[in-house]
């Protein structure tokens, strides 16, 4: 794209966000002041750049995209999408390792939407968060990645376990190791039960969790210098939900299926 044009596009978010609102149909001006709660005295001249540039034209006091503007706003939107999403908490991205996530899934970083992230209470460092908590409850299947595991987490397995959820869990080495040895009884359990399926992992996958329930992603990402600071990205976007599931089935492919202690 001509660097002028990018500019165009990017340097007036009254511009952009026409360019958006003309991707769902055409519209009158009266339309796009009450949408993106404008005046007409400032809007029209960027309509005009617009039109200038044929990105947009007017036909019957209707504005539209042209083919250029239509072709363009394909292009930009999952960019738009994406920078959306990592301008939430840009402190957040820049400052976490994101090497394990696998490059097509990296370029659909904007499939996690409206993400919140959850911190640590300091008063309680080591209990999981309640949000997490709840959220997972209740689920009726849960998938799990984790190179990072809190015990906390293994009583809630259990009783979804008995719930009949549908539980696939996934653990480095190390991690199984410890849960194997001083969990055993909890681990006996899960791995007696039909609807619970258990792998272990190589180690030097540098994410912390995956965690997907038909309700809620979770992501968590060690530091750049390698340390888990118990903060997660909590998702309930339809397309988060998908983009989790595929991160977690991408590690289970480099598994191996475990059936005893």
């Amino acid at each position: 794209m001509d660097s002028s044009l990018i500019d165009l596009v990017f340097r007036s978010d009254k511009r952009k966000n026409l360019l958006l609102l003309l991707d769902s149909g055409s519209k009158n001006i009266d339309e796009i002041r009450n949408a993106l709660d404008v005046t007409a005295t400032s809007i029209l001249p960027q309509i005009k750049k617009l039109i200038d540039n044929d990105l947009i034209v007017q036909e019957d006091r209707m504005y539209k995209l042209t083919v250029l503007g239509e072709f363009l706003i394909k292009k930009i939107k999952p960019l738009i999408s994406a920078l959306e999403v990592v301008e939430k908490n840009n402190s957040y991205w820049t400052g976490h390792d994101l090497n394990s996530i696998p490059r097509h899934l990296l370029e659909r970083i904007s499939e996690l939407g409206n993400w919140t992230l959850i911190e640590p209470d300091l008063n309680h460092i080591y209990e999981p968060s309640p949000k997490i908590i709840d959220s997972m409850s209740n689920a009726k299947q849960a998938s799990t990645f984790a190179s990072y595991f809190n015990p906390a987490y293994l009583p809630l397995y259990v009783e979804l376990g008995r719930k009949d959820a549908e539980l696939s869990l996934n653990f480095t080495q190390s991690v199984w190791d410890h849960l194997s040895n001083e969990h055993s009884n909890m681990i006996n359990e899960l791995m007696g039960m039909d609807n619970v399926s258990l792998y272990v992992s190589k180690e030097g996958i540098k994410l912390t969790e995956i965690t997907v329930t038909e309700r809620i992603m979770l992501l968590g990402l060690f530091d750049k210098k390698g340390k888990f600071d118990q903060q997660f990205i909590l998702s309930s976007e339809p397309s988060a939900l998908l983009w989790g599931q595929e991160l977690f089935d991408y590690f289970k492919r480099l598994s191996r299926l475990v059936n005893k202690i």
